[in-house]
């Protein structure tokens, strides 16, 4: 490191936070170890390694500087040391430890993590931001505002009270790596932190780095595309393609190689690498396919057939036999000693001393650390109640902030729900039947004249007059013109009355069974129709059959005859459950209210998680040490609470303004409409660690609407299905809760009936279901990454 460094003006002390004191057995351990790494992307010929046998060594206090082109691994690389990607095959400790274990506290408080992304909350202020974090990691507040203080004087940040989303980009990515600073990590690990910054304050940054590098002992890895930049480095590491060619000193490479810029030595060093055949690509590959650790023995040769300072092992360098003999001892189940004491050996071999537990006392060191390792395993398992606050408090602020969401979120259902009850199940009006009525005489206008006495006279028009307004009677002078009418759509249909209809009706009523054929056939009104569509359809017959009984009732009364004597001797007495003439919306009406809660709760999950994934946001925060189950459980009592207030004007809009009945216990309805809302929501997780995008995701959550809608009997009796597809819609997650939602509303039915019961035990089941998917597939995709 140059000895002529400026050193800043702002000055602030060393924070200590929970987990940032150097343990015993991290002590004379590297602070970043990485051998023989190599990663790979994609599937069989589309398969390309990422890192290619890499190996990295960074010592604890000093800034490291990773250079290289977009595109070479530097940010895969990073993403390996923090613990979001597993690597194919090779190895990477932090601290002495793997990423994601217990021991290394990393991903957690240990690391500050800046990403190339902004991932910071647009809808938060500066001041917010840092909070968020500080609860994160659960800070004082004295120091929260002490670090904010400090930070805004050392980046030139804006008002504290500025929205993010507010900021120019040079603004935001300096709040950014205020985020990455804030905590005061044992290791810093930057992706282009100065990108953006102009030439003056990126000179504060470094100075600031170094000061933290040599004040504090502090590690910092940092990626940047401006080379004679990392001069301020004390060890670069130039990467190529997935590998390092070069790591080493600034000045002892500027020596080594006799060039006047470290831009000359990167150029110089692909140039050679060019022209130099290579194999290890496809050994690379093979590698990533057999998933396993590939053992080097002896000197390994550097690749391309160049010198790699890095590598060089006269200088004592641990070789890749030795790590790879270390890792397998601290991995194998019948030893207890911990990865720390197992690269206590590996860190003599670097020139650095370590310190082992004297023979009298080591095995109560031992037992000592196992009991630790026991109690850190548990209390990970366990959700922590300050992270799942600040994800509880940060959804809220999210979703208050911005108005139209807001909006959207709370009123949307209760809009489906007022748009349902007015468009569906009420009965058409203004339907136009034809009307061709050869009893009247032309001569006479064609003048319906009628009586309501017991006289046979003009009897189609008395029929006529009990046919409901609904529809509209259009007359028309012959059957031909009244079927062109029904042919080009202006008509629903045609009623026809014969030139002696009259005679012969009450020929038939006199005669009776010994009514010829010829006078039944006389005596019929003819009806021809267009059942393009079978609900008017239904709706025309209905009424029509249903005017012919009014009619012929009231001819019986007016006779001083039985009105029913000579009507159909089947009636349709109380029902055991419902009213008759139930409306089509009481039928509809649970499926409805389930299916919104449902669906909603799915679209706001999902597109949620991915935008936070997208940005970025979801990474920095598992990085910071959030599990993703606390992000999961999170998400469930926030969308929770939203649910409610959804839920409350969906039923307030059903059952007052639309006068929905619900002749049974409303509580239990609203705790099945519950679960199904907690379903819909598991069912977006699900879908958001599946998809990578809000486009993938919009359309599986469409894709899966319609069937759901129409398998789960919403919009029609799943009787009506064949026997094959039955078992199947019971299968589904809505079909018993809508089931159990109809029996509460139209029977009165509570819980002790087996119908009721089955939609809340499948929903409980679907919840566990979908959550255990959800966690396997978060699993393999880390692993599969």
């Amino acid at each position: 490191m140059k000895k002529n460094r400026r050193v800043s003006e702002v000055v602030v002390s060393s924070h200590q936070i929970n987990g940032e004191t150097e343990s015993a057995g991290d002590a004379g351990v590297p602070a970043v170890l990485v051998r023989d790494a190599t990663k790979c992307y994609g599937v069989r010929k589309n398969r390309c390694a990422v890192l290619q046998s890499l190996d990295m060594s960074v010592q604890k206090g000093i800034i490291y500087g990773l250079l290289g082109a977009s595109g070479c691994g530097k940010t895969t690389l990073l993403s390996c040391m923090v613990g979001r990607r597993s690597l194919n095959s090779g190895t990477v400790l932090v601290f002495g430890h793997k990423p994601g274990s217990p021991e290394s506290g990393i991903p957690g408080p240990r690391v500050g993590y800046m990403p190339q992304e902004l991932a910071l909350y647009g809808y938060f202020t500066i001041k917010e931001t840092l909070q968020y974090f500080g609860r994160i990691y659960n800070l004082k507040p004295a120091f929260v505002n002490a670090q904010l203080e400090f930070l805004s004087n050392l980046l030139h940040l804006p008002s504290s009270d500025r929205f993010v989303k507010t900021l120019s980009g040079g603004q935001q990515r300096r709040v950014s790596f205020a985020v990455a600073l804030f905590h005061e990590p044992e290791l810093l690990i930057l992706d282009e932190p100065t990108v953006g910054v102009d030439p003056l304050l990126r000179r504060s940054i470094w100075d600031h780095l170094i000061r933290q590098s040599v004040d504090h002992g502090r590690t910092v890895i940092v990626t940047t595309h401006y080379i004679e930049e990392a001069r301020q480095a004390n060890t670069i590491g130039m990467m190529r393609s997935g590998r390092l060619l070069a790591e080493e000193s600034p000045d002892n490479l500027l020596r080594n190689y006799r060039l006047p810029s470290l831009e000359e030595v990167f150029l110089k060093l692909c140039m050679k690498d060019d022209g130099e055949n290579r194999t290890e690509p496809a050994q690379a590959i093979e590698n990533c396919t057999n998933g396993t650790l590939r053992s080097v023995t002896g000197t390994r040769q550097p690749v391309g057939g160049h010198t790699n300072l890095a590598f060089d092992h006269s200088t004592s360098q641990t070789n890749i036999t030795e790590i790879d003999t270390i890792e397998n001892h601290c991995n194998s189940n019948e030893s207890s000693i911990s990865p720390a004491d197992c690269f206590g050996n590996a860190a003599l071999n670097l020139g650095v001393s370590s310190t082992r537990p004297a023979n009298s006392s080591e095995t109560n060191a031992v037992v000592s650390r196992n009991k630790s390792r026991l109690s850190s395993t548990i209390k990970m398992a366990l959700p922590s109640v300050h992270r799942l606050g600040a994800l509880i408090r940060k959804n809220f602020l999210l979703t208050f902030r911005n108005v139209g969401i807001f909006i959207f979120i709370y009123f949307m259902p209760a809009f489906q729900a007022i748009v349902f009850n007015v468009t569906l199940g009420h009965e058409p009006t203004g339907l136009k039947m034809g009307i061709v009525n050869d009893e009247l005489n032309p001569s006479q206008g064609r003048v319906c004249n009628y009586t309501t006495d017991c006289s046979y006279s003009m009897l189609s028009c008395r029929y006529l007059r009990y046919i409901k307004n609904n529809i509209i009677q259009v007359p028309y002078e012959s059957v031909a013109d009244a079927l062109e009418a029904g042919k080009n759509g202006h008509v629903w249909g045609l009623i026809h009355f014969g030139h002696n209809f009259t005679e012969e009706f009450e020929v038939r009523q006199a005669s009776g069974d010994s009514a010829s054929i010829e006078n039944i056939i006389r005596s019929q009104i003819g009806i021809n129709m267009d059942s393009t569509n079978q609900q008017i359809d239904l709706f025309i017959e209905k009424w029509l059959l249903e005017a012919f009984g009014d009619f012929f009732k009231d001819l019986m009364r007016s006779c001083q005859h039985e009105p029913e004597a000579g009507y159909i001797p089947v009636v349709f007495l109380d029902p055991v459950y419902g009213q008759k003439d139930t409306p089509y919306t009481e039928f509809m009406a649970p499926g409805l209210i389930i299916t919104i809660v449902y669906f909603m709760a799915v679209s706001l999950t999902s597109g949620v998680l991915i935008a936070e994934r997208k940005q970025g946001l979801l990474d920095r925060c598992l990085v910071a040490g959030v599990q993703m189950r606390e992000i999961l459980f999170g998400q469930l009592i926030s969308q929770f609470t939203v649910m409610v207030g959804q839920t409350a004007l969906v039923f307030m809009c059903m059952l007052l303004i639309f006068n929905i009945s619900c002749h049974g216990n409303l509580a239990l309805a609203v705790f099945i409409t519950f679960l199904q809302g907690l379903v819909g929501m598991c069912f977006g997780l699900l879908i958001a660690t599946v998809c990578d995008n809000e486009i993938s995701a919009l359309l599986l959550s469409q894709a899966s609407f319609l069937p759901f809608t129409v398998i789960s009997g919403v919009c029609w009796p799943i009787e009506g299905m064949p026997f094959y597809l039955r078992s199947i819609a019971y299968s589904m997650p809505l079909t018993y809760a809508i089931e159990s939602l109809r029996s509460i509303f139209s029977r009165g039915w509570g819980v002790e009936r087996p119908d009721v019961f089955a939609g809340i035990f499948i929903s409980m089941t679907w919840i566990l279901i979908l959550l255990v998917l959800c966690m396997i597939v978060i699993r393999v995709r880390k692993y599969a990454s």
